[in-house]
């Protein structure tokens, strides 16, 4: 489901209109940009030394997979003022504040409860039965995938880590500027990051788990410092990304991560958001990009979760309601949000990853899409905002675990006019990748093309030769 870019800006009298909104007071608006950096790109040929020497500014780091720089200013000067005159010259592709962005959670009250006494069950919880785990573990485990947790960093002494089939590896910690990325206590999403890990690791207990610490205790973290977390989280070969953080706005510097990450192959998932709302003016980025996927929440039985955006930038959902999961020292707690809802479908990701490594991003993107539970029908209010439904991890497994059926180009388990249409939408209209080349390639010519789409009509309609 393609995305329209969001826009930064919009009419004055439309922004006045927001922050006088009631609702929004203290709680919706950005979390602002540190007030001393830039985030800056140059047009290929074109040194940053031009912008330094004509405003004073300061190269402090560099990205050189998107030739981005951090800029430091100097005292006195406005960042947003400074950002939007570089930004107006010809000889650079953006330049914009470093930007906050944040975990929702502890934005939009939603808090942990403390299981003291252990009386629940990762196994057996709503979501993890919901979802038909115990048997989805039979085909899958998601051994030997990485999956990046992009997020407050992770508790690994908690026993469930310490015992997990997969390893969990800490890889850095951008808020100390060391390599212990360590979910620590004291603040209002204190551990966010170790209970995003656990919902990975409990639908892909076997997938490698990569941490990095990008957000601090209050759940705050700049744009700049979570775009280099993706790159490397690119760099160390895992095949998904979990951000279950977002803004309002755009930073462009995570927005090329992003975009490099799915030009590698990388898949994000992104939280929708906890503001019960469809206005794009507030949608959180990144989620409101394509090239991301937008987890929503559902309750165990495929309601929308009260707290949960919606609309038509949403892709996914996943459940997001009374989650059982590791939290701080050796406890475990309930929590509520579109950033666990991330989580699982995270670990679906894994888990699919590690039946069919030579899946594309568009290929994982179709097949987590289209193998969804349409819950439109339980959700008549948000009928068609509430994107593709509900992730079905076992109706995916089973799509992709052999035997698959050559011409079922929409997984769907039958051949028809649709598997025309799907594959006619792909090859000339843009639309979304066949999940398997193999049943897509109906004439086995090693190639999707007009023959193919011949072919099945003629098997179809004219009594021609079964796909091979």
């Amino acid at each position: 489901m393609l995305k329209s870019k969001y826009v930064l800006f919009v009419p004055t009298i439309l922004i006045i209109l927001i922050l006088l909104s009631p609702p929004l007071l203290g709680q919706k608006r950005p979390y602002g940009y540190k007030p001393d950096e830039l985030v800056c790109k140059m047009e290929p040929g074109f040194s940053i030394e031009i912008i330094n020497a004509e405003y004073g500014t300061q190269t402090k780091s560099h990205q050189p997979q998107l030739n981005c720089y951090l800029l430091l200013i100097t005292e006195g000067h406005d960042a947003e003022s400074l950002a939007a005159v570089i930004d107006a010259r010809p000889e650079v592709v953006y330049c914009c504040p470093n930007y906050i962005l944040s975990a929702p959670e502890p934005f939009q009250r939603s808090e942990p409860f403390l299981d003291v006494q252990y009386v629940g069950s990762l196994e057996l919880q709503a979501a993890a039965t919901s979802l038909d785990l115990n048997a989805v573990h039979a085909i899958s485990e998601g051994d030997d995938i990485g999956i990046a947790v992009i997020d407050c960093g992770a508790n690994f002494l908690h026993p469930l880590f310490t015992s997990m089939p997969g390893t969990i590896i800490s890889r850095w910690d951008y808020i100390d500027n060391d390599s212990v990325a360590f979910d620590e206590p004291g603040g209002s999403a204190s551990g966010h990051g170790t209970f995003v890990a656990g919902i990975i690791n409990l639908v892909a207990p076997a997938s490698d788990l990569y941490i990095y610490r990008v957000l601090d205790t209050a759940g705050l973290g700049d744009g700049y410092n979570i775009a280099a977390a993706v790159l490397q989280a690119v760099s160390d070969s895992c095949r998904v990304i979990n951000l279950s953080l977002g803004m309002i706005g755009i930073h462009d510097d995570l927005d090329d991560a992003i975009r490099y990450a799915r030009d590698n192959n990388v898949i994000v998932m992104a939280a929708a958001g906890n503001d019960s709302t469809d206005s794009n003016l507030i949608f959180p980025f990144p989620a409101s990009r394509e090239y991301c996927l937008a987890v929503a929440a559902v309750d165990s039985v495929n309601l929308k979760a009260d707290f949960s955006n919606y609309g038509d930038k949403v892709d996914i959902c996943a459940p997001g309601t009374k989650i059982y999961a590791p939290y701080l020292d050796s406890s475990y707690a309930w929590w509520d949000g579109t950033s666990f809802s991330t989580a699982f479908v995270s670990g679906m990701a894994g888990l699919l990853y590690a039946v069919k490594p030579t899946l594309t991003w568009g290929g994982i993107d179709s097949l987590i899409l289209y193998s969804a539970d349409n819950i439109d029908s339980l959700n008549p209010e948000y009928a068609g905002l509430l994107g593709f439904g509900t992730i079905n991890i076992m109706r995916a497994l089973t799509t992709i675990a052999p035997p698959f059926i050559r011409g079922d180009i929409n997984a769907d388990s039958t051949i028809n006019i649709l598997d025309v249409t799907y594959l006619i939408e792909f090859i000339y209209r843009g639309g979304p990748e066949p999940a398997i080349f193999e049943s897509a390639d109906v004439n086995d010519s090693q190639n999707l093309n007009i023959l193919d789409v011949g072919y099945l009509v003629n098997y179809l309609y004219k009594g021609g030769s079964e796909p091979k």
